[in-house]
């Protein structure tokens, strides 16, 4: 009896065995690949969220260069070839730090982008113009206020709505900006959406306090990204911005919140537009903790920068042929790993 009935039953578990084995077999076939790809370091950007509508998780991107998993819906591969002349880089410094801070940036990437790249400060300096760089005198002041802030944020917008440029990117004059990088990343998004990408300074949306008409006030809560970290906007996003931005608006917008010029941009583009930044790891300032960036990582990153942070220099932890008294801000020794044949390179 046991025999027959182990003879009856044999061929059906066999028979579903052999199935689990090969629905098993074909899950491992599906995915392995796809999670593989998502964490080599070549597909960094590929992982930016394709929609910016409730992109207020950060990106499946990593600062290390080993990018997260990432779905078809997450990623956008970009289908017009952009080039370098689509941007305007804008840079924002002031007459005190054109030997210190704005050398350092001429003798490194913007020796690279110089055509491109416009530099916005409050003084005359006859020496810059002089060797063709894009330099603009506002009528700016020379601290660090949040009027002197919004006033040249204010002249950067206006000149690139000037120009047929594709993309807005803003840097300090303490940021390495990687122009390769940065062209891999905005190619990732279409180029025709409104993309606002950088990376927020906070963990949570920042308050403020809208001043409103009869001396009143409305709490607000918002997302930006970080003016020290640097951040990108398209066109069509800037375009519709402008009510609020051109001109004397956006010095006007910023007085509304009496927040800086930063703060502004993303008050703007989250309150006033309804849209949202994308979060993106792959920008940095000197108000996070730079050693945490890996040496390998560094050509994937799309800006770096150094300062005193909690009464310690700040900067990345790289080898290289400069000490760290040679080249405290590491931008020359990341400069010569990026573009080893620069002349002044050992």
């Amino acid at each position: 009896m046991f025999k027959k009935f182990i003879c009856r039953r044999l061929p059906l578990l066999i028979f579903t065995f052999f199935i689990i084995l090969y629905v098993d077999f074909q899950l491992r076939t599906i995915w392995l690949p796809k999670l593989s790809a998502a964490h080599h370091p070549s597909h960094v950007q590929r992982s930016v969220r394709r929609k910016t509508r409730g992109a207020q998780n950060p990106a499946n991107i990593s600062s290390s260069g080993s990018g997260g998993p990432a779905t078809s819906k997450d990623v956008y591969d970009s289908q017009v070839k952009m080039k370098l002349d689509d941007i305007f880089i804008a840079v924002k410094t002031t007459g005190r730090f054109h030997r210190t801070r704005l050398k350092l940036l001429l003798e490194t990437w913007i020796s690279r982008t110089k055509a491109h790249t416009f530099i916005f400060t409050d003084v005359e300096d006859v020496e810059l113009p002089s060797v063709g760089h894009n330099v603009v005198v506002t009528s700016c002041q020379s601290d660090h206020s949040q009027q002197a802030l919004s006033c040249k944020m204010s002249a950067e917008y206006d000149h690139f709505m000037a120009s047929d440029k594709r993309w807005f990117c803003h840097v300090d004059d303490d940021n390495y900006l990687n122009p390769e990088a940065l062209l891999l990343l905005l190619s990732t998004f279409p180029q025709d959406s409104d993309i606002y990408v950088g990376k927020a300074s906070l963990d949570k949306p920042i308050t403020a306090h809208e001043l409103l008409d009869g001396n009143e006030t409305r709490e607000v809560q918002f997302w930006f990204a970080t003016g020290g970290a640097g951040f990108c906007l398209s066109r069509p996003l800037a375009e519709k911005m402008a009510p609020w931005a051109s001109s004397s608006r956006f010095e006007q917008t910023s007085a509304k919140i009496r927040l800086p010029d930063d703060c502004t941009v993303g008050f703007i583009v989250e309150r006033r537009l309804g849209l949202f930044m994308v979060h993106c790891p792959l920008f940095h300032s000197h108000l996070e903790n730079l050693l945490l960036i890996s040496q390998k990582s560094i050509p994937h990153q799309v800006t770096l920068s150094y300062g005193m942070f909690e009464n310690k220099m700040n900067s990345i932890e790289v080898k290289g042929s400069f000490s760290k008294e040679e080249d405290p801000s590491r931008f020359r020794t990341v400069h010569c790993i990026l573009y080893p044949l620069t002349s002044w390179c050992p």
